[in-house]
């Protein structure tokens, strides 16, 4: 269809609409433009709705008109699809194919997931509104923008199921960077990096006899620097990671997650900020080409330090001695104010063990960090503290991943319809196309010549509809008609 048809059904399809809101119009008598438009939109959807089910049953029966031999039709079965645009209702064919599987050519043409109950477009709107808001807000915000009416339920399976993806990525971007040697693809060019990595700790959902009660979200944001916007200052280039994970795989990640920002073969420094702890101190040897210099942030030094004194005024000369160039005394005054009373001894002794496990790391020259606390609370902490509830060990890692991403503006995964199959199923699958292209799904003809030469191609007009789909040729499915 051209550009000039498509724009003329458009026109037909705004004209009939514009009657339909007429009469609406004149029925709502004194009604004010906000119901207007509410009700103009509730029409708008329901049309869309009822137009997308008919379209859909057409693709089908066009799918179905030249079915391979010795397949033939098992059934029609009526499905509604949750939507942006409401429930959208339509039949689909099912094919008994000749080795006895099931196949259903409208859903592997669309791509439509294996048991989908809410559209690939409906399930992203809701997992984004679950990442700021809870799911039965994130449910009535979907039916609030004319969209279907789902369960929070719903809702919480979506952000699973996107989690699941999430970490599938995450794992595959590690190992082909740690295993395979392949960097993630970042194009950022940075030749130092400030990197910064904290944990959160939020309360477990329904712990069992031994379990612990906290679980520990480790996030880490990298950034070439800061610069000022708007009256703020700003960092610039952010690459973020999130979840619930050990240290080491969690550094993987990481990395990868910070490569998929940035070249890492071009950086030759990496400036970490942590609170001290191994795992954070450690994460930048997992740049093995770049020299790491650590820094721990004064946010926590200073807290540490103000924790032994009641006397704020005792604390600041403390800390004075640390950021005025004599962090080496500090340990010894510390201890001295415990021996005359002036700080409380049990707190004292362990902020000593602390200074003194990271002296080489306090006050450390480089660039400004100290942005992680900050991060932690604004990306992660206002959605996973702001509701009166408890985590799974699962759902605080999924909520952890998909926060980074949506705040990053990092593309959450979709499900695809081969992802959500059973391995029993797609081991059928594959075994039925491995023999239809034994078989032959066309020639591939010869090419003689230098320098560039066009891509081979297969004709498949005249082939069965198996092979069409299989193939994933649009135009050779279209084509034919029955």
């Amino acid at each position: 269809m051209s550009q000039n048809d498509t724009a003329s059904r458009a026109d037909l399809a705004a004209a009939a609409l514009a009657d339909l809101f007429d009469e609406e119009i004149r029925a709502m008598g004194d009604a004010g433009i906000a119901d207007i438009e509410c009700r103009a939109l509730e029409l708008g959807h329901k049309a869309m709705a009822a137009a997308l089910g008919r379209a859909l049953e057409r693709y089908d029966l066009r799918l179905c008109s030249s079915l391979p031999e010795g397949a033939g039709v098992h059934d029609r079965r009526g499905r509604t699809l949750a939507t942006k645009m409401g429930d959208v209702t339509f039949e689909w064919t099912r094919v008994r194919a000749a080795d006895g599987g099931i196949d259903v050519p409208l859903a592997d043409a669309v791509g439509l997931p294996v048991g989908c109950r809410v559209s690939p477009a409906a399930s992203e709107f809701l997992v984004e509104a679950a990442c700021d808001v809870s799911y039965a807000r994130a449910a009535r915000l979907l039916a609030k923008a004319g969209g279907s009416s789902v369960s929070a339920m719903s809702v919480k399976n979506s952000l699973l199921r996107a989690g699941a993806l999430a970490a599938e990525e995450d794992a595959r971007a590690a190992e082909s960077l740690y295993g395979d040697g392949v960097l993630p693809g970042g194009e950022g060019v940075a030749e130092e990096l400030c990197l910064e990595a904290d944990g959160t700790w939020f309360s477990v959902q329904r712990p069992g006899p031994g379990e612990p009660r906290r679980l520990e979200v480790k996030a880490v944001c990298a950034y070439a620097g800061k610069e000022e916007r708007g009256g703020k200052v700003r960092r610039t280039g952010v690459a973020r990671h999130a979840c619930v994970a050990a240290p080491g795989e969690f550094a993987r990640e990481a990395v990868a997650a910070v490569g998929g920002v940035y070249d890492l073969s071009k950086v030759r420094k990496v400036h970490v900020g942590s609170d001290g702890e191994p795992w954070c101190k450690g994460i930048g040897s997992f740049l093995p080409k770049a020299e790491s210099v650590g820094h721990l942030d004064p946010f926590h030094v200073n807290r540490a330090v103000s924790s032994c004194f009641s006397d704020p005024g005792a604390a600041s000369a403390v800390l004075g001695m640390v950021w005025g160039g004599d962090k080496e005394s500090a340990p010894a005054m510390l201890s001295a104010c415990a021996g005359l009373g002036i700080s409380r001894p049990g707190r004292t002794a362990e902020v000593v063990r602390y200074l003194e496990n990271n002296m080489e790391i306090i006050a450390a020259d480089g660039p400004s960090l100290g942005t992680m606390e900050s991060e932690n609370q604004h990306v992660y902490g206002v959605r996973m503290d702001s509701f009166p509830c408890a985590w799974s060990v699962r759902g605080a890692s999924d909520m952890a991943r998909l926060r980074c991403r949506s705040v990053s503006g990092r593309e959450i995964p979709r499900m695809t319809r081969e992802r959500s199959m059973s391995e029993r199923r797609l081991a059928a699958r594959r075994r039925r196309e491995l023999a239809l292209y034994a078989g032959g799904a066309g020639r591939v003809p010869e090419s003689i010549g230098h320098g560039y030469e066009p891509p081979h191609r297969a004709r498949t007009v005249g082939a069965a509809a198996e092979i069409r789909y299989a193939a994933d040729v649009d135009g050779g499915m279209v084509a034919i008609k029955g």
